[in-house]
């Protein structure tokens, strides 16, 4: 796990750089190189997980008359399989990691190695001509970049660009945050997930494109319940075990829900961490569920307990890694779970993020799914607000569900969606896939920087790109069946966590809830727009005064 910074004539400087050690904490180089009439600027630190040694930064590769030099953030999985098969085709290694493997993956097959990459990563190569930019599938690693007047630069936050402008967005106003290419900061943006990035100096022009798409990987629909969850369970036992290659010691956030413990128990993690509010305690114990997991296989558990003096003092340095808020109250635990991990020794974590989107996880998607209301249901009464008007097309009720502006952003909402919706596919279908494209992006967002700020790398094996695209071959009543969400996890944490684990009994899973509003005003309301506003003005602060 790394950050970097470059381009050519920037304004990019060693400072800037440093402003992403928490990212990379063990190697640090800035060289800077004149090319033809420009100056070239690459930046890397680095944090070693593959590969314990110093190695030589930034990594270059000579072979004949091509060289090429590749600055990188993330961990290719497959790098082992990767790198057997380019020394069948002549090329000898200098160092053991997966960053020098993508370096030479490019050399061989250029921009076709992306899609042979199993993995979360960003990178920039400069291969004597030009750029070469890309982001993994999803979006699980940050780039940003910036063209003004000729002058190219990129990073792996935006706290390394200089003279930092402010600048509102309705797209951020509407879903409280920053999809796909969209930023806060004037001619700042952020490369959509899938994308690659070209820039050639000369012509001083950008082309991005995508590489990868969702639709592109929809098949035949898969509705045999044995075969699904017998694929199921196959695909993301591989995807633990290669989420598992590291030369550092790796721990699982225990959340006391299915996905955490299915991933725990499917890489035999000997720790997890877990978080409870004292303020939840009698409405909402996760450390129930993840002690009696823990309890179970024998896992040491680690329950952490933010208080609202830690929030206090954290919302600083929140802000900070941060940098753009995500609607959500999860980043300050996020951030606590982290830092109690790092403390205790650990580089890398599991976390379970994925699985709601994928396979049906949230109560709206079970909603979705009904032809009718049943008033006395819980789940439809705590929807209430969200589900007037309950006739209209399946993408009206989405929005109107999923808003959180009210029925005026819902309108909106629809209007940015439409793109996005086909009407080849189910409801169930766009919804998972709007989830999985653009919902999930915050998520990862937070994920990223909250445990990049202790130098912590997060891996999410629900997102291993086959895993991805097995969901949507999936019909849907492996989805949603009988009424409830991630039928085919479930069936799949029946076969494989111990009998009688409460998991599998719990009916509601409620994320990292946070009382951030109890404590800043005084009520337990669920109010996401005096959290969002409050932490924009707490971003801009802290980057504008940062970042000059």
């Amino acid at each position: 796990m790394c950050g970097f910074v470059g381009g050519v004539d920037t304004r990019m400087t060693l400072a800037s750089l440093k402003r992403l050690s928490h990212r990379g904490p063990d190697q640090l180089d800035f060289t800077t190189r004149v090319v033809g009439d420009r100056m070239l600027t690459l930046g890397q630190v680095r944090l070693s997980i593959v590969d314990r040694r110093d190695v030589p930064l930034p990594i270059s590769i000579s072979r004949g008359d091509r060289s090429a030099t590749i600055l990188f953030n993330g961990e290719i999985y497959n790098w082992r399989e990767l790198r057997a098969e380019l020394e069948q085709e002549g090329f000898a290694f200098q160092t053991e990691t997966d960053t020098e493997v993508a370096l030479a993956a490019y050399f061989a097959w250029g921009e076709a190695c992306l899609k042979r990459f199993n993995g979360m990563f960003a990178l920039a190569i400069w291969d004597g001509t030009r750029f070469f930019c890309a982001r993994d599938r999803l979006g699980k690693k940050p780039f940003f970049y910036r063209l003004v007047g000729g002058r190219f630069e990129f990073a792996s936050e935006i706290k390394s660009f200089t003279d930092l402008v402010f600048e509102g967005n309705e797209v951020f106003d509407l879903f409280e945050f920053c999809p796909d290419e969209h930023t806060l900061f004037r001619d700042i943006y952020s490369l959509p997930p899938g994308h690659v990035l070209l820039f050639e100096p000369g012509r001083d022009t950008l082309e991005r494109r995508a590489y990868w798409s969702l639709p592109l990987s929809v098949g035949k629909r898969l509705r045999d319940p044995e075969e699904a969850v017998d694929r199921f369970v196959e695909l993301l036992g591989d995807s633990v075990r290669l989420r598992m290659n590291a030369d550092v010691p790796i721990t699982a956030f225990l959340s006391g829900g299915l996905d955490s413990t299915l991933i725990a128990v499917l890489a035999n993690v000997k720790s997890a961490f877990t978080c409870q509010f004292d303020e939840f305690k009698q409405t909402i114990d996760e450390e129930l569920y993840a002690r009696d997991f823990a309890d179970r296989v024998g896992i040491e558990l680690t329950v952490v307990r933010p208080t609202r003096q830690q929030f206090m003092e954290d919302l600083p340095k929140l802000a900070w890694h941060l940098e753009q808020p995500t609607g959500s109250f999860s980043v300050f635990p996020l951030y606590r779970l982290a830092k109690a991990a790092r403390e205790a020794g650990f580089v890398v974590t599991l976390s379970g993020e994925g699985s709601d989107e994928l396979f049906g996880g949230y109560v709206r998607n079970e909603l979705l799914a009904r032809k009718a209301l049943d008033e006395s249901d819980p789940k439809v009464a705590s929807y209430r607000s969200m589900l007037e008007r309950f006739e209209g097309s399946p993408l009206d009720r989405f929005c109107r569900m999923a808003s959180r502006t009210g029925l005026a952003g819902a309108a909106l909402m629809k209007g940015y969606l439409m793109q996005h919706w086909s009407g080849h596919k189910s409801a169930i279908e766009n919804v998972a896939a709007i989830e999985t494209r653009l919902f999930l992006q915050p998520l990862l967002q937070m994920a990223d920087r909250m445990t990049m700020a202790v130098s912590l790398e997060a891996r999410n094996p629900f997102l291993d790109y086959r895993l991805v695209e097995f969901a949507f071959t999936l019909d849907d009543s492996l989805r949603i069946n009988d009424g409830r969400g991630k039928w085919l996890v479930r069936k799949a944490a029946e076969r494989l966590l111990p009998k009688g684990a409460l998991a599998l009994e719990r009916k509601v899973k409620h994320g990292l809830p946070t009382p951030i509003n109890e404590w800043l005003q005084g009520r337990p309301s669920f109010d996401r727009k005096v959290w969002n506003s409050f932490l924009t003005a707490e971003c801009m602060k802290s980057l504008l005064g940062s970042a000059s």
